[in-house]
C-alpha cells in the first residue's frame, strides 16, 4: 500500500500522512480483536489482510483529488494575479495621463480630512476603556453610578502619609506634623472658582467624616503620649470610641501592635480618603481645582525632613495617563528626519537623471499625509481619541515607507526607453499586487481586533485599520503620480537634484568613460553580491544546516514555550504611567501595602423589599454574617451598616423583631449623630416612610472588609465567591462592587479574547497563504513559520517584563500581520517561476528579497526606536515587540524557510506560457510579485536558454571555488 502511495502521490508531506493513517487504521483493526473475542489465526488473518488490502484504494482516491484541488487552486490563483496585474496597469495608465489633478485632488483631501481635528475629543478612562464591555465590573459600577445618581457622582482624593526616614508616624514631632497635614488639607487648602473660595469642608457635605478616623486616631494617641491619659484603648484593627465603632485598618498601615492587649505600637503608612459626591458642573469644577491643590501640596511635602505626602484621584490618574501619550507625540518630527536619512540614504544614486532624491522625501511625507486624511475622517465621524492610539502614526510611516521602496524598485526595472506614461502603468501593474498583500494582512489583522470587546483595543484597530487602508490609496494614486511626473523630468532630461536644471546630452566618448566607471563599480557590487548569495544558497543547501537549524528551533521553540506558561494577566493603572511619574508611589502603596492590609467591598441590595415581614431583617443579618464569615473577610469589625444603628434607634435590640418601622428613617437621618449613614440608602418619598409604606426605602448598601488580596487573582476569587452569594439571594438582587474590580476582571476576558481575537488574525493569514501560494508544502510550511514567529512573540514577552493586557495584545495584533509580510513573500518567491532544481528556487527567492527585507526591516526598526526615548510601559511595549517581531521575521524568512525548502521536496504544475524570473544578483523587494505583461513572457525557447545560461553560471562557480 505505501508503495502505490509513493508512486500516485510523490509527496513526503502526503506519504506520511497516508501512511500514519493506513498504520493507524490497522492498529484499530488488530486492537479490536480480543474485544470481539476472534483470535489471531488463519481465518482472522486473511481477513485482516482484506482489510489492508481496503484501504488503499480509499486513501488514494482522496489524495487523488486533494491533488485535483491543488490544481483549481493554482487556477484561481493564476486567474487572481492576471486580473490584479491588468487591474493596476490600467489604473497606472488613468494615473500617468492626468498625475497632477491626482497630486491635487489628494492632497486637498488631506487638509479637508484634516479639518476634523475641530471634533477632536480625548478620552482617558481607564475603568471605561481598558475593560470588557462584557466585563462584571462594568454592571457592577453602573449599578454603583446609578445609586449615587440622584445624589451626584462620587468623587475621591486619597492622600498617603510617610515618615520620611520611612519609620514610624507616631513619633512625637510626626504626629505632630501629620496633624498639622491632615488640618490643612481638611479645613486651610482653600481654592478659587467664580470669585469665590473654596476648602474641602465646604463641598464634603455628608462624606465629612471619611477623613475623621485618623484624626480621631492620631488626636488621641498624640494625647496619651502628651499627657499620659489611657481613657480609650487605640487597638487594631478596630477600635471603640465611647460606644462608637471605628475601623481603622482602611486608613492605618504597617502597623505593630502588643502581641497581649493588640494596642497599637508604631504605624508607618497612614491613607487619609478625602470623599465626597459633586451634584453639578460647577462643583465637579471646584473639585478638580482642589485635586489638583492637594497634589501641588504633596509635591512640595517631599523635601520636608518629617513627612512626605503622596496623592492619587482618578482624575489625577487619566490626566497622568494622557501625558504618558502626549510625550510621545513631539517625537514624531524626530522620527520623520530619521525615516527620511535613512530612505535617502539607501536610496541614493549618483546619476543625476536616474536619482530619486525629492521622489523619496515625498515618498515619506505620502503616508503623512494618508495619516491627516484617515484621523481627521474619524474625527469627523466622532471617533474619540484614546492615549495608546499615539504610536499608530509611528507604525503607519514605517508600513507607508516600506511601499516607497515597492514602488522605487519597481520604476527602476522599467525600461528607460519606454514613455513614462508605460513605465508608471508597468511600475504599478508590479508593485500594486504587492502592497495589496501586505496591507491586505495588516488590515485582517487590526480588522480583527475591531470585534474585541475591550474599548481600547476596538479603538485602536479602528484607528490603525483605517490608516492602513487610507496609506494603501495614497501609496496607489498619489505616490503612483509622484513618480510619474519623475518620468517626464526624466523624459524632459531634469536634474534629479535641482528640478529646474537641465542634465546635459554627453558625448559619446564620454558616456562610454562613464559607461564604464559605472560598469566597474557595479561589477564589483555585482561580484559581493554573488559571493555572498553563493555562501547563503551553499549554507541553506548543505546537510549540517537542517540540523543546525533544526537543534535552534528545538531551544528556541522550549524557551519560548516556557515564556508562554510564565505570561501574567493583567492591566495595572502604574503601566499607563511615565516611569517618573510622581503618582507612581501611591499606586506601589496600594499594590505592596494597603492591598494586603486591607480593602472593602460595597453589597447593593437592589431590592429590599418589605422589611417589616417577619424574615426580612433576619434574612438579611444572615447575609451580612455571611460575608463577614467568608475567605479574607476582616469580620464584623469591618461592617459598615446603616441597619446596626438604626435598630437600636428605634429600640429594637432584635435582629429577628417584626416591628421594624419605616416611619422614623428621614428624622434618623438628619441627625448630626447618624448623618453619616444617609448616603448608605436610597431614599423615596418621606410622605412613604410616614405612611409606613415599603417604597419608602428603594435601595441600601453595607461595606465590609477584606485582606491579604494581594495578586490580582487573589482579589478575584474573593470577588467571584462574593459573587456566587450574591446569585444565592435573587429576590434581594444584590450587586458586589469593589473599586479595583476593573483590573482583577480582565483576568476573566483577556485569554479567551486574545485567543480568538488571535486565532481568527492566523486563520485570515492561512487563507492569504492559501490564494496566494496554493501548494500543501508551502502552506504547512509558510503556516508554521508564522505560527513559530508568534510563539516567540508571546513567549518573549514575560523575558522582557511585558504582561498579557489590553496594550500587549494590540501589539500581538500587529505581530500577526508583520510576520506574515516576512513568511508570504519569500514562499510567494519561491513558488513563482518554473525551475528545475530547489537550489534555483532557493537562489531566486533570497536575491530577490534578501537585502530589500533587510532594508525594510531596518526602516521599520528605526522608525519605532525613536520611541525608546519616552519611558513607559505603554511605549515601551510597542517598540519591544515590533523589533522582536522583525529580527524573528527575518530570521525565519531568510534562514529558516531557506533551510526547510531545501529538506522538502517541491512539485509544481507548470504552465505553458509562464516563468517568472529575476536576474541574479538584481535587487529586488520584499513585497515584489513578479508579474509581467504577456508581451514580456518568455517562450520556450527563451526558457530553455536561460536554463543553459544558469546551468553554466553554475558551472562557472564551481570552479571559482575550486579555483
Amino acid at each position: 500500500m505505501i508503495v502505490i502511495l509513493i508512486i500516485f502521490t510523490p509527496s513526503i508531506i502526503m506519504i506520511l500522512t497516508s501512511t500514519a493513517a493506513v498504520l493507524s487504521i490497522n492498529l484499530g483493526v488488530f486492537g479490536a480483536l480480543p474485544y470481539m473475542g476472534i483470535d489471531l489465526d488463519p481465518i482472522s488473518m486473511t481477513t485482516t489482510l482484506m482489510a489492508i488490502e481496503s484501504q488503499g484504494d480509499p486513501h488514494l482516491k482522496a489524495y487523488l483529488i486533494l491533488l485535483e484541488m491543488e490544481k483549481y487552486l493554482e487556477k484561481i490563483t493564476a486567474t487572481i494575479e492576471r486580473s490584479t496585474h491588468d487591474a493596476f496597469y490600467w489604473i497606472g495608465v488613468r494615473i500617468a495621463h492626468r498625475p497632477r489633478i491626482y497630486l491635487a485632488l489628494f492632497t486637498f483631501w488631506s487638509f479637508v480630512m484634516a479639518g476634523g481635528v475641530w471634533r477632536f475629543k480625548e478620552v482617558n478612562n481607564v475603568r471605561e476603556h481598558f475593560s470588557a464591555t462584557n466585563s462584571p465590573s462594568r454592571y457592577e459600577f453602573a449599578v454603583a453610578r446609578e445609586f449615587f445618581q440622584d445624589m451626584g457622582m462620587p468623587f475621591h482624593v486619597v492622600v498617603a502619609l510617610q515618615a520620611a526616614d520611612k519609620g514610624s508616624i507616631l513619633r512625637p514631632g510626626y504626629i505632630e506634623k501629620a496633624l498639622e497635614i491632615e488640618d490643612y488639607l481638611q479645613y486651610k487648602l482653600k481654592i478659587e472658582h467664580d470669585n469665590r473660595t473654596w476648602s474641602y469642608s465646604d463641598f464634603c457635605g455628608t462624606q465629612c467624616d471619611t477623613s475623621d478616623a485618623v484624626n480621631i486616631f492620631l488626636t488621641m494617641y498624640r494625647d496619651q503620649q502628651v499627657h499620659k491619659t489611657n481613657n480609650v484603648k487605640l487597638t487594631y484593627p478596630s477600635m471603640d470610641l465611647f460606644g462608637h465603632h471605628i475601623y481603622l485598618a482602611n486608613n492605618i498601615f504597617l502597623v505593630d501592635v502588643n502581641k497581649r492587649s493588640q494596642i497599637v505600637e508604631a504605624a508607618r503608612l497612614i491613607a487619609i480618603n478625602f470623599q465626597s459626591i459633586y451634584p453639578n458642573e460647577t462643583m465637579e469644577a471646584v473639585m478638580h481645582k482642589w485635586e489638583h491643590a492637594v497634589f501641588d501640596f504633596t509635591q512640595r511635602t517631599l523635601g520636608d525632613p518629617l513627612i512626605h505626602a503622596y496623592c492619587t484621584s482618578e482624575g489625577l490618574v487619566s490626566e497622568e495617563v494622557r501625558r504618558t501619550g502626549i510625550l510621545a507625540l513631539p517625537l514624531m518630527p524626530i522620527t520623520v528626519l530619521v525615516v527620511f536619512a535613512f530612505t535617502l540614504l539607501t536610496t541614493w544614486k549618483m546619476d543625476p537623471l536616474r536619482s530619486k532624491p525629492w521622489e523619496a522625501i515625498l515618498g515619506v511625507l505620502c503616508p503623512i499625509l494618508s495619516l491627516f486624511a484617515s484621523f481627521g475622517n474619524l474625527f469627523w465621524l466622532g471617533y474619540e481619541f484614546l492615549p495608546i492610539v499615539t504610536v499608530v502614526p509611528f507604525l503607519i510611516l514605517a508600513i507607508g515607507v516600506d511601499d516607497v521602496f515597492i514602488f522605487l524598485h519597481a520604476w527602476h526595472r522599467t525600461s528607460v526607453n519606454k514613455p513614462a506614461e508605460t513605465r508608471s502603468a508597468e511600475m504599478l501593474a508590479d508593485a500594486g499586487p504587492s502592497i495589496t498583500i501586505a496591507s491586505l494582512t495588516n488590515l485582517l489583522s487590526f480588522g480583527t481586533g475591531i470585534l474585541a470587546p475591550t474599548p481600547a483595543i476596538t479603538v485602536f484597530c479602528v484607528f490603525i485599520s483605517v490608516a492602513v487602508v487610507y496609506d494603501w490609496v495614497y501609496q496607489v494614486f498619489f505616490y503612483t503620480a509622484v513618480l510619474q511626473l519623475s518620468g517626464e523630468r526624466e523624459e524632459k532630461r531634469g536634474n534629479a537634484f535641482i528640478p529646474c536644471l537641465t542634465v546635459a546630452q554627453r558625448k559619446k566618448s564620454e558616456m562610454n568613460k562613464k559607461m564604464a566607471e559605472e560598469e566597474e563599480e557595479e561589477g564589483f557590487c555585482h561580484k559581493m553580491g554573488n559571493v555572498i548569495l553563493d555562501v547563503w544558497v551553499d549554507f541553506c543547501m548543505s546537510t549540517w544546516s537542517k540540523f543546525l537549524v533544526g537543534a535552534s528551533l528545538i531551544v528556541y521553540w522550549a524557551f519560548m514555550i516556557n515564556g508562554v506558561l510564565q505570561i501574567r494577566v493583567g492591566l495595572t493603572s502604574e503601566k499607563l504611567f511615565m516611569d517618573d511619574s510622581p503618582l507612581l508611589t501611591l499606586v506601589k502603596f496600594q499594590s505592596e501595602v494597603i492591598f494586603k492590609e486591607g480593602g472593602q467591598a460595597t453589597v447593593f441590595v437592589n431590592n429590599p423589599g418589605d422589611l417589616r415581614q417577619p424574615e426580612a431583617i433576619p434574612e438579611i443579618m444572615r447575609l451580612l454574617t455571611r460575608f463577614e464569615n467568608a475567605n479574607h473577610s476582616v469580620g464584623a469589625v469591618s461592617t459598615h451598616m446603616w441597619l446596626l444603628a438604626y435598630l437600636p434607634y428605634i429600640g429594637l435590640q432584635s435582629h429577628g423583631s417584626i416591628d421594624f418601622q419605616y416611619k422614623y428613617l428621614p428624622d434618623f437621618f438628619k441627625l448630626q449623630e447618624y448623618r453619616r449613614w444617609s448616603h448608605f440608602v436610597s431614599l423615596g418619598d418621606p410622605k412613604d416612610c410616614y405612611e409606613e409604606k415599603a417604597e419608602c426605602l428603594h435601595k441600601f448598601v453595607f461595606l465590609t472588609g477584606f485582606r491579604d488580596a494581594v495578586t490580582w487573582a487573589d482579589r478575584l476569587s474573593i470577588l467571584s465567591e462574593w459573587r456566587v452569594m450574591a446569585r444565592q439571594y435573587p429576590h434581594l438582587n444584590l450587586t458586589i462592587y469593589e473599586d479595583f474590580s476593573t483590573y482583577s476582571d480582565q483576568l476573566l476576558s483577556i485569554v479567551p479574547v486574545t485567543q480568538s481575537t488571535v486565532g481568527g488574525a492566523l486563520i485570515c493569514m492561512i487563507v492569504i497563504l492559501i490564494i496566494f501560494t496554493p501548494s500543501i508544502i508551502m502552506i504547512l510550511t509558510s503556516t508554521a513559520a508564522v505560527l513559530s514567529i508568534n510563539l516567540g512573540v508571546f513567549g518573549a514577552l514575560p523575558y522582557m517584563g511585558i504582561d498579557l493586557d489590553p496594550i500587549s495584545m494590540t501589539t500581538t495584533l500587529m505581530a500577526i500581520g508583520f510576520s506574515v509580510d516576512y513568511v508570504a513573500h519569500i514562499t510567494f518567491h519561491y513558488y513563482k517561476g518554473d525551475f528545475e532544481t530547489k537550489r534555483a528556487r532557493i537562489e531566486h527567492a533570497l536575491t530577490s528579497i534578501a537585502w530589500p527585507m533587510i532594508q525594510a526591516g531596518a526602516s521599520t526598526m528605526f522608525a519605532v526606536l525613536v520611541l525608546a526615548k519616552v519611558h513607559a510601559y505603554m511605549v515601551a511595549v510597542f517598540v519591544k515587540v515590533v523589533v522582536l517581531v522583525i529580527i524573528l521575521g527575518m530570521i525565519h524568512g531568510l534562514i529558516v524557510l531557506p533551510v526547510l525548502y531545501s529538506a522538502l521536496p517541491f512539485s509544481k504544475h507548470k504552465k505553458s506560457k509562464s516563468r517568472m524570473n529575476t536576474p541574479r544578483g538584481s535587487i529586488g523587494n520584499i513585497h515584489s510579485i513578479n508579474i509581467r505583461p504577456q508581451s514580456q513572457i518568455p517562450d520556450a525557447e527563451a526558457v530553455a536558454e536561460t536554463m543553459k545560461k544558469e546551468k553554466r553560471e553554475e558551472n562557472d562557480r564551481k570552479e571559482r571555488r575550486e579555483g
